[in-house]
């Protein structure tokens, strides 16, 4: 018998056979791709994003655009350095032609790699460039393409590094920058032992007409620079010591900017004052002054040579005070009987370290504490660093006695020192009209009781006659001191002062039946729930850690070691010493 087909031609045709599949699959597949694109770009077609006006999605991409680079831009490169206005070329035929069609989407360059800066200078046309590099270890691959369309940028925000900062100067020295209105530097991990250029009237050739806003961190310069001129917005803060002016030299350039609206300096070192204190600098337009890691009086000698409006506001981040702080407001307030704006509200943050107080105009401080708020409603923040003669809680209450047209009704008190009894006092005795009280942080509130429980029969003699609100946040309360509040609630309530509505947030060692003690006095409480207990060991029998019991197991007054181990507190007087 003869087979029709040699033996030796089957792995050929095997070959051939499996070559032909894997080139019919790729056509199927490829027809499979074709198939589904046309698919999704009638999907797209027919969705409603794509029918959509060009103006309606101009108007959304710019949105996305402006939000990238202004609210959410942290100096961090996006991935492989894209601009975010990329994004939307890539949805649909659409989106991208009304996308190419629109300058304005490429012309924000937020940490944009070098690779794609050609293309968003072509795609920009002749549009006005907002400039951001926050990383400068980006920045020094570009800066050269970037500094090339100087005379086209509107917005400059740089951060180089200290080895870099004589080439940057160069580049923008070489044009001028007629359409800059904000110019924003910082040198990153400043270098004592580096030597760089200090910015100057060589810079942007000298002509930046149209700046207005300048923030300088960690740089040198020249106070005489024509960037200092004109201006409505100066940030400069941790200056070196060959760009820290003389009094005369600041004063001279703030003359130079009658316009100026926001004013934030760091002056950490102490001015040299050659110029008399009547030599002042009216500054009508001022809306805000704020002076970081300055010396009392650095912030004295400042105040005294300007004039602003009344309604200025104001924010201090003070060394250690070491002499009196009545030189402080009255330079402040020239006129503390004229009109301004009545303060309602006062904020104290203390600590160990630092003290902190704010003064507001509404009743209500929502906002979380910072030095420098951003509230309008807090015309006046003091942050400063304690001293062994400064850390007296009883001081924020002298500092608003030195504030003009004060009506204290609200105060929020946050503190992990331990306030004693003469705190309260003398706090009842400078706010007369206080209604309501916040007390929040590892503080107990043993004092606050003790003082509520005071005054005499009559209900001129209680003390904080108006209070009618307390709000107590992350308190641990002592054994019986629940108990202890709701027979205070009975007795002002006798007086005709009774407390209408009490606020407890995590507040530890309060389970429900205590708070339905308070609610049977009290018109309004509000409880969170929050049950957790003071126990030592495992919680089954270490015995209650809450201050009286350790008082009462200790055999000692343990609340008045802890205030003398805090701060050196004299028992028989509240006054601070002012070197």
């Amino acid at each position: 018998m003869t087979l029709p087909t040699s033996l030796d031609t089957i792995p050929g045709m095997g070959s051939a056979v499996i070559e032909h599949r894997c080139v019919t699959r790729a056509h199927l597949d490829k027809d499979r791709a074709q198939s589904l694109r046309g698919l999704r770009s009638c999907r797209i077609t027919l969705s409603s994003t794509s029918r959509l006006p060009p103006e309606i999605l101009t108007t959304i991409f710019t949105y996305i655009v402006e939000e990238d680079t202004f609210k959410s831009h942290t100096g961090t490169p996006r991935p492989c350095g894209a601009p975010i206005s990329m994004i939307v070329t890539h949805v649909c035929r659409h989106w991208r032609q009304v996308a190419l069609e629109c300058p304005t989407l490429w012309a924000s360059l937020n940490c944009v790699s070098a690779n794609w800066l050609d293309i968003m200078f072509e795609r920009s046309k002749k549009t006005t460039l907002v400039v951001i590099y926050g990383s400068p270890g980006l920045l020094r691959s570009c800066f050269q393409q970037i500094f090339s369309q100087l005379p086209r940028i509107k917005f400059l925000q740089l951060c180089s590094y200290p080895w870099e900062v004589n080439r940057i100067l160069d580049c923008l020295s070489s044009q001028s920058a007629p359409l800059l209105q904000t110019f924003k530097f910082s040198v990153a991990r400043k270098s004592h032992t580096r030597v760089f250029g200090p910015i100057s009237d060589a810079i942007f050739k000298g002509r930046a007409p149209s700046l207005r806003n300048v923030e300088l961190t960690e740089c040198t310069f020249s106070w005489t620079s024509c960037i200092f001129s004109g201006l409505r917005t100066l940030d400069v803060r941790r200056i070196g010591s060959a760009s820290y002016p003389t009094l005369s030299q600041l004063l001279s350039a703030l003359r130079r900017m009658p316009e100026l609206e926001r004013l934030t300096l760091g002056l950490s070192s102490r001015i040299s004052e050659d110029t008399e204190p009547s030599d002042q600098v009216p500054l009508t337009r001022l809306k805000s002054i704020a002076l970081d890691t300055c010396t009392l009086r650095n912030a004295v000698s400042l105040f005294s040579c300007l004039v602003f409006p009344v309604d200025v506001k104001i924010a201090l981040n003070l060394a250690p005070i070491g002499s009196s702080l009545s030189d402080l407001f009255s330079a402040i307030h020239k006129d503390p009987d004229g009109p301004g704006p009545i303060i309602r509200s006062m904020r104290a943050i203390l600590s160990y370290h630092t003290f902190g107080i704010q003064f507001g105009t509404s009743m209500s401080l929502k906002s979380e504490y910072f030095w420098d708020p951003r509230d309008d409603d807090i015309p006046l923040s003091i942050q400063f660093k304690c001293s062994s003669s400064t850390r007296k809680p009883p001081i924020i209450f002298d500092m608003c006695q030195m504030v003009p047209r004060r009506q204290i009704q609200s105060l929020f008190v946050t503190s992990s020192l331990c306030l004693r009894d003469n705190f309260w006092r003398v706090g009842s005795a400078d706010l007369p009209g206080l209604e309501s009280i916040q007390l929040s942080g590892t503080c107990n509130i043993r004092s606050l009781i003790a003082v509520l429980q005071s005054g005499g029969a009559q209900g001129s003699d209680v003390v904080y006659p108006s209070l009618c609100a307390l709000e107590l946040k992350s308190i641990d309360f002592g054994c019986g001191e629940a108990e202890e509040l709701q027979d205070i609630v009975i007795m002002r309530a006798s007086h005709g002062v009774g407390i209408h509505e009490l606020r407890l947030v995590k507040c530890r060692n309060l389970v429900d039946n205590r708070v339905q003690l308070l609610k049977e006095v009290v018109t309004d409480v509000d409880w969170d729930g929050h049950e957790e207990g003071l126990v030592g060991g495992d919680g089954s029998g270490g015995g209650c850690l809450c201050h009286i019991c350790r008082d009462e197991s200790s055999g000692e007054d343990y609340m008045q070691a802890v205030l003398h181990s805090d701060y050196d507190y004299d028992p028989d007087s509240d006054a601070y010493s002012e070197d």
